[in-house]
């Protein structure tokens, strides 16, 4: 009996001590373990681009709490790349900022870079920064520029020559121009494009300014870039003229006017139907009928519509002579002395033939031999109806009658010619049909 007691006695003693002596500890929330971090780091901005080289870095930030051992730069031409790559550099460990050079890149690459750094715990990456490898000349097409003719107050016609392609097939190919020097595809104030592949191209320049210098270099571009040609310069004619104020025929036609040498004249042929007292005249539509005449009377060329829409009627001399008029008033149909006058204020009859055609080749026929139009005249090729009703040269001359009478069946016209910038005058049946220009009394 009393073992039992003193056995109790010693249970309960344990049974006290243990109670009070452990601490209050929560058993429900698990242990938080904080996984191993790697370091903080900046990727560097590109400089020092080659074709084959590049520069960046990086600045470490934090290493995390364990030291780096390697640090450096990774790059390819697929974004984000990682230090699996071989395209890497290595600049020894610490938190140290530095600078490494990318070697062995291609030319006309887009490029992927980002800065490392490595500690136990793993490796950490910078942000991405893309950059672009320059172009190889070499690579490029070749092309040479040609020199500027056909120089007009607002027209020139150059073009040139891609003598190789480069590594890429040409695509396309002109000129590109501008006021200031090494006109480029993203800096100009205009180009072409004329074809593609090598070989010789041409190229017509509209709508300049007059008496300005301009920079034009031919270009040749290939999926791989755009190759330039040297560079050469022209100047465009200046104005002979100054704007008139123009007129407006019986049947309310407009026609713009240039004045030169102190006259006024229309800049597009006439294409009135009615005399000045508001008669018509007679509209001839068949050979026959054309042939008969020995009145006023007008056609088409072909006695077709649409070539009046661009070079207006055709009118035998005696509309031109018919005393009611085909000018409105204070207007004439232009006279010898008119065209003498304005082919001695050109330069003579060798030279003023081009000052006074159309520029290009929509209306003449190619070559359009010297035009330049820095009179402003304008003059197309608007052919001739034949005394016997028949039609030639629409697109190759320009026949105007000359309101002065030479005999009986002739009266003086003049001429302009596709091939030659000269001007002529010469008496001619008057039965045949031409254009007319008006001057200002």
């Amino acid at each position: 009996m009393k073992y039992f007691k003193l056995t109790l006695l010693l249970l309960t003693t344990i049974s006290l001590f243990n109670c009070t002596s452990s601490p209050d500890i929560d058993y429900s929330t698990p242990e938080i373990i904080l996984p191993p971090t790697v370091g903080v780091l900046t990727t560097l901005d590109v400089t020092e681009i080659t074709l084959t080289s590049a520069t960046s870095g990086g600045v470490i930030s934090s290493d995390g709490g364990s030291p780096i051992t390697a640090k450096g730069i990774i790059w390819s031409t697929l974004p984000n790349p990682t230090v699996a790559l071989t395209t890497k550099t290595t600049e020894g460990g610490g938190t140290e900022s530095f600078s490494s050079q990318m070697i062995g890149l291609e030319s006309n690459k887009t490029y992927y870079v980002r800065a490392y750094a490595r500690n136990i715990n793993g490796t950490a990456y910078g942000n991405q920064v893309v950059f672009q490898t320059p172009v190889n000349p070499a690579d490029l097409p070749t092309v040479t520029t040609n020199e500027a003719t056909d120089i007009t107050t607002n027209f020139v016609k150059t073009g040139g020559i891609v003598t190789g392609s480069g590594i890429s097939n040409v695509t396309v190919r002109g000129v590109v121009w501008s006021m200031s020097p090494e006109p480029t595809l993203q800096v100009n104030g205009g180009f072409t494009s004329n074809g593609f592949g090598v070989g010789p191209f041409v190229s017509e320049i509209t709508n300049l300014t007059p008496n300005t210098t301009y920079y034009v270099r031919a270009y040749a571009t290939s999926s791989y870039g755009t190759g330039y040609g040297n560079e050469i310069t022209f100047t465009t004619s200046p104005l002979l003229y100054t704007v008139g104020s123009g007129v407006t025929d019986i049947n309310g036609n407009n026609y713009g006017s240039v004045v030169l040498n102190g006259k006024e004249w229309t800049t597009k042929n006439l294409s009135v139907t009615k005399y000045r007292n508001g008669d018509n005249i007679p509209q001839v539509q068949n050979a026959t009928q054309w042939a008969n005449l020995t009145t006023g009377a007008w056609c088409y060329y072909s006695y077709q519509t649409s070539n009046g829409t661009v070079y207006g009627k055709l009118y035998n001399w005696y509309a031109v002579n018919d005393p009611r008029g085909l000018a409105p008033a204070g207007w004439h149909v232009s006279t010898n002395a008119d065209w003498i006058s304005l082919t001695d204020f050109l330069g003579g009859s060798q030279a003023a033939g081009g000052l006074l055609k159309e520029t290009g080749t929509s209306h003449w026929q190619s070559p359009n031999t010297g035009a330049v139009n820095s009179s402003g005249i304008t003059a197309l090729p608007g052919g001739h109806c034949l005394a016997n009703g028949s039609f030639s040269s629409l697109g190759s001359i320009g026949y105007w009658w000359v309101a002065d009478n030479y005999n009986t069946t002739n009266a003086w016209c003049t001429g302009l010619y596709y091939n030659n910038k000269t001007i002529t005058r010469a008496p001619i049946d008057k039965k045949q049909g031409f254009s007319v220009r008006l001057v200002k009394d």
